[in-house]
């Protein structure tokens, strides 16, 4: 039972709550919370159904059950509820469209959190085969991303891999790299066509790959193509996305994350808006 200490203390440090915050949320007082995550005590039975269902967990998650069972893309989308990136609900989208879900990256906070990613993104490019000598990040999201990423290669993988920092710092681009660019999640493709655009016009190079955590699969006004499919034809770059709505989906009607009450919108967003073609990861 002692576990369930430092399982709640990481729930909540990964939402950024205080002890005294979490103790408002579930009715008890600051010091119960400060008892648990000491393992002086533990939570009232009645208490971890309510615990679990607020941090977006199941029970057996709640004790450390590790879902071995679930691919990296099924671990990663619930990686995102739990920490509150995946939302549910009404959202603009800078295009105009109302969305039923979002993906919030600016949740993602703290070192845990960026650890984890890390660890996503270099499972994407191992699993894709991704022959890459250098890593480029050139926005002030995906910098930490991209350093996180490269670090876990070679600590996990013993791949010692090159970084660059928007043409600055780091190693400096030439004409025999194989770059690799780390971006977040791919909607219109309007901010990678820029950084791609960027990387051609100033550096002088061209990018192999593009790894990004969601792609929404969504096509452009005008068009039956995704955005993915757009650039890949455009720059001769190959995208490879952690996650896609489509796994988003799966993932709601296995019941691996909440939002039963969204689906049907979800899919009716995916039938509107989402390109024709399949593409693939």
């Amino acid at each position: 039972m002692n576990l369930i200490g430092t399982k709640i203390q990481t729930l909540r440090k990964n939402k950024n709550m205080t002890q005294t915050q979490l103790a408002e949320v579930l009715s008890v007082s600051p010091q119960s919370v400060s008892k648990w995550e000491n393992h002086l005590s533990v939570p009232d039975i009645s208490l971890l159904p309510v615990i679990a269902r607020y941090f977006g967990i199941t029970m057996d998650e709640l004790f450390n059950y590790r879902l071995n069972a679930l691919n990296y893309r099924e671990r990663f989308i619930r990686f995102m509820a739990d920490n509150g990136v995946l939302q549910f609900g009404e959202f603009t989208l800078q295009s105009g469209r109302v969305s039923p879900y979002f993906i919030n990256t600016g949740n993602y906070k703290s070192a845990s959190q960026l650890s984890k990613l890390g660890e996503f993104y270099a499972e994407c490019i191992r699993e894709n085969n991704v022959e890459t000598n250098l890593l480029v990040g050139n926005t002030h999201q995906e910098i930490p991303i991209m350093l996180s990423t490269s670090m876990v290669l070679f600590n996990r993988y013993g791949i010692d891999i090159h970084y660059n920092i928007d043409g600055t710092v780091g190693k400096q681009l030439d004409a025999n790299d194989r770059v690799t660019l780390i971006k977040d999640t791919l909607t219109s493709g309007n901010t990678l066509r820029t950084s791609l655009q960027h990387l051609e016009s100033e550096a002088g190079q061209r990018v192999s790959h593009v790894i990004v955590s969601v792609d929404r699969m969504e096509r452009s006004n005008g068009s039956g193509l995704s955005a993915r499919s757009q650039i890949e034809k455009a720059f001769g770059v190959k995208i490879h996305a952690i996650a896609t709505l489509d796994d988003i989906i799966r993932a709601m009607e296995k019941g691996i994350i909440g939002g039963a009450d969204y689906l049907d919108a979800v899919k009716r967003y995916r039938e509107v808006y989402g390109a024709d073609e399949n593409g693939d990861r």
